[in-house]
């Protein structure tokens, strides 16, 4: 399925072959490395820089959900970076159609645990009856945008119970430096009820985005 994926943040799949002890994928080579060694090596991003990156995610985050396809794995090592620092999503392990996501959940156990990485996974994803969606995807993407702008994701914990805590109760703080209405986009990306999170009619209109992303839609 994914393979068939065509546009210009998404990683693009080449070919493929088999040898006798393995099965060879080729994909479009990234000479920037990943945004998780980016991080590593500045720590933090300007505002400017993150608004252009924010940009690349959401557009790449529409173009799948416009495809039906939750992506369900966002986060700094799955976001790619090619020699003209364009964005590229990647590593759809995880990623699953919404039309599959009935059967799943039919045949998964209650006190199973849900794969993932918990530093980006929503509140909503910790209840026994939790499943990925639109919503969590926008809630990784808070997270991703928050990590870029101060070196560490929004909520950290030595343990998985503090941090599940954490996730499910605690607020992030503004991050000091950054405009309010990034902090505004923040707060709206990370609110806690995926019913009142933002979404892309009103993410595409957020102020932070500046008159130029207002005029013309998320998709390229």
């Amino acid at each position: 399925m994914f393979h068939t994926l065509k546009n210009r943040h998404i990683l693009k799949f080449a070919n493929w072959y088999e040898t006798r002890n393995h099965l060879w994928i080729i994909f479009e080579y990234c000479a920037g490395g990943d945004l998780f060694q980016l991080i590593e090596q500045d720590k933090k991003l300007s505002e400017e820089t993150i608004k252009k990156f924010g940009r690349d995610l959401a557009q790449g985050l529409y173009y799948l959900h416009a495809n039906s396809i939750i992506y369900a794995d966002l986060k700094p090592s799955n976001v790619l970076m090619n020699e003209y620092n364009t964005l590229k999503l990647c590593d759809f392990g995880l990623s699953k159609k919404l039309t599959d996501l009935t059967k799943k959940k039919e045949a998964e156990s209650a006190d199973q645990p849900k794969s993932g990485t918990p530093y980006y996974m929503a509140p909503e994803l910790f209840a026994d009856d939790g499943v990925y969606s639109f919503y969590s995807d926008m809630w990784a993407l808070g997270c991703v945008l928050y990590e870029l702008a101060t070196g560490k994701p929004p909520f950290a914990a030595t343990g998985l119970k503090d941090l599940i805590t954490e996730i499910c109760e605690k607020e992030i703080p503004d991050v000091e430096g950054f405009s309010p209405l990034f902090n505004d986009l923040l707060k709206r990306l990370l609110q806690k009820d995926p019913a009142k999170r933002i979404y892309w009619e009103h993410l595409r209109k957020h102020p932070f985005w500046a008159k130029e992303i207002n005029q013309r839609k998320i998709p390229r």
